[in-house]
């Protein structure tokens, strides 16, 4: 694998970001997914990606 194919693999996307940044501000699942306008399951898969 190449130098940036290989580094690219471990970065956030920017949908991961926001997720993790609340997240760590202690607000729910709920309150993300409603600031979000995303679903729940989809926060929650992105927690996932994130750890």
């Amino acid at each position: 694998m190449k130098g940036s194919d290989h580094k690219s693999k471990f970065l956030l996307t920017n949908r991961e970001r926001e997720v993790f940044e609340l997240l760590v501000q202690d607000k729910t699942t709920k309150d993300i997914a409603q600031q979000l306008f995303i679903s729940e399951k989809t926060v929650r898969n992105h927690i996932s990606n994130v750890m």
